[in-house]
């Protein structure tokens, strides 16, 4: 059995880290509340870039369409893997790394050509073990990236060599749920986890006017900010599953401080009162046998 005095040391440490974990979780709610702010722009501006995009593919002459979508080949991939920058966020960093996985080494097996950017520096940790370094293009951090960054980023790739480019990341759903995910932003897809059905249905019957009257220029153009917009909203998502993940397992952790240190304040207690008993035993020994 442990001494008071190690008893005492194991609860002064546990409550430090308690509260720590109280500290975590209070600061990853706020920033949940933060994130969702933004996630909800970025979901309503995605959504009606897609309706917008979706409405010119109409008056698109076909021939064009199929050269412009890529939709002949699918010999290469860019594949972007987010996650996070920290960890003590449960499972958050290693489901989306497991998930993408399994999907990139059909390809490869497929013989086709995969390139891997790593949009948080955790996942790189988990996934460079796990994939050949030949296929790994980039590292980048995720926290603090703008939406300047990610222009940025696709502006420095050339995509024009890549017929696929595929995301992955953690869709929010609620508090409680968020789901490794794989988006496809290249090529053009009427179908997309990152939109919200009922804004896209709802500007079905609006009529949108261009200047200049070049739909195939203005389509162009506008599939290109919409790879950029779907990217950066599959971060925007992964952002608050993080937050929320985070909060999640840190309010976790509180529970299980609280447990360790009942339990260890009942051990406590019985030890003390253990060693007094015995204190008592010898001093009333010791007087009987005066």
């Amino acid at each position: 059995m442990e001494s008071l005095k190690e008893l005492s040391l194991r609860i002064k440490n546990i409550r430090s880290v308690q509260k720590i974990t109280k500290i975590m979780q209070m600061v990853s709610a706020v920033k949940l509340l933060q994130s969702q702010k933004k996630l909800s722009n970025s979901r309503l501006y995605i959504s009606k870039l897609h309706n917008i995009v979706s409405s010119l593919l109409v008056s698109v002459d076909q021939e064009f369409l199929a050269k412009i979508l890529n939709v002949d080949s699918d010999s290469t991939y860019l594949v972007f893997i987010i996650a996070s920058d920290r960890g003590l966020c449960g499972n958050f960093n290693s489901s989306i790394v497991r998930f993408s996985q399994e999907y990139i080494n059909k390809l490869i097996i497929s013989d086709k050509r995969v390139n891997i950017i790593f949009l948080g520096k955790k996942a790189f940790d988990i996934g460079k073990n796990r994939f050949d370094s030949e296929v790994i293009l980039k590292v980048e951090n995720s926290k603090g990236i703008t939406l300047k960054h990610i222009e940025s980023l696709i502006d420095d790739i050339d995509l024009s060599k890549y017929n696929k480019v595929k995301v992955f990341y953690n869709k929010f759903y609620n508090t409680f749920t968020q789901k490794p995910t794989l988006e496809t932003i290249k090529p053009w897809s009427k179908d997309s986890s990152l939109i919200i059905n009922f804004l896209t249905t709802s500007m079905v019957d609006y009529d949108y006017g261009y200047e200049p009257q070049n739909t195939e220029f203005i389509l162009q153009s506008l599939i290109r900010d919409y790879i950029t917009a779907a990217l950066y909203s599959a971060l925007l998502e992964s952002v608050v599953s993080e937050n929320s993940a985070r909060m999640v397992t840190m309010e976790s952790a509180n529970k299980n401080t609280e447990e360790m240190l009942n339990k260890l304040a009942l051990l406590y207690n019985r030890s003390r009162q253990a060693a007094i008993t015995t204190d008592l035993i010898e001093v009333i020994g010791g007087a009987e046998s005066l």
